[in-house]
């Protein structure tokens, strides 16, 4: 990296940090206008100063500066918004408002196309990081509430989280019998209707084995629910399992298998590949 190249990224560091209460403020517009009946509650916007701050850090001394614990803890509030994919598009608002302030001051730091392209290197990881961190960070909150309904009502051994406005998530633990399967079918069915849910995840990182039965139900459920129109992808599914389902000299080729919550986004196109 050459000696002016050097200078404009650090300019253009210095100058996000010291306009990031204007560029937060834009971000915030952003997520306003696309919310709509999902808006943030007003301290929750707390973590999109925080996540600017950080990629402003990252421009100013040209290397990634993952954010602090501060926003680990932000992460752990629980003041988020209903759906995951509201907090997705708040990442997406931010990085637009960073993108739209460089370009409206590309010539006063004299950017190039280099320039350019290596402050995508910087950025796009650290959003990358956020979106898994406050992902994953969504759903733990999202399961051990569940976890502790679950003690009180026995309806929720088959619990539908909503992850979006028409994409779901069902956790699986434990084995399927007949009757299991029967109660994830009949649930599935109901709040695939009820909710108008189009894609769901089925999550089988709490089933420890897989015999030929299982299987079958499995497929069964699959079926039904494709037929509704509901694309299926199933996660979770651990190497123990899969060469247990080998070894019965079973086939999973005809379901949608992704290896963890990060791929199936991503197939869904909720997460960037």
């Amino acid at each position: 990296m050459s000696e002016q190249y050097s200078h404009s990224i650090h300019r253009l560091g210095q100058s996000i940090l010291q306009n990031i209460d204007d560029i937060t403020a834009n971000t915030r517009h952003l997520i306003e206008m696309n919310t709509q009946v999902q808006s943030l509650p007003g301290d929750s916007y707390t973590f999109t100063e925080h996540i600017l701050v950080s990629l402003g850090e990252s421009i100013e001394v040209g290397e990634i500066s993952y954010p602090s614990e501060d926003l680990l803890r932000l992460a752990e509030e629980e003041n988020f918004p209903a759906y995951l994919d509201t907090i997705l598009m708040s990442m997406t608002a931010m990085k637009q408002s960073l993108l739209t302030y460089m370009e409206d001051h590309q010539h006063t730091f004299s950017l190039t196309v280099s320039d350019v392209i290596t402050l995508s290197k910087l950025i796009d990881p650290l959003i990358d990081h956020s979106i898994i961190l406050f992902t994953e960070s969504y759903l733990d909150k999202k399961t051990r509430s569940l976890q502790k309904q679950y003690i009180q009502d026995d309806a929720l051994t088959v619990p539908i989280i909503k992850i979006s406005s028409k994409v779901a998530i069902c956790p699986i633990i434990g084995e399927i019998d007949e009757q299991r399967a029967n109660l994830i079918l009949e649930r599935t069915l109901m709040e695939s209707s009820s909710k108008k849910i189009r894609s769901l995840i089925l999550d089988l990182s709490g089933v420890a084995t897989l015999d030929t039965m299982m299987t079958q139900h499995l497929f069964k459920i699959v079926d039904s629910l494709e037929v509704m129109g509901v694309e299926i992808i199933v996660t979770g599914v651990s190497s123990d399992v899969a060469i247990g389902v080998v070894s019965l000299g079973l086939d999973l080729q005809s379901l949608t298998i992704e290896q963890n919550l990060e791929g199936a986004l991503k197939s869904l196109g909720m997460l960037e590949g």
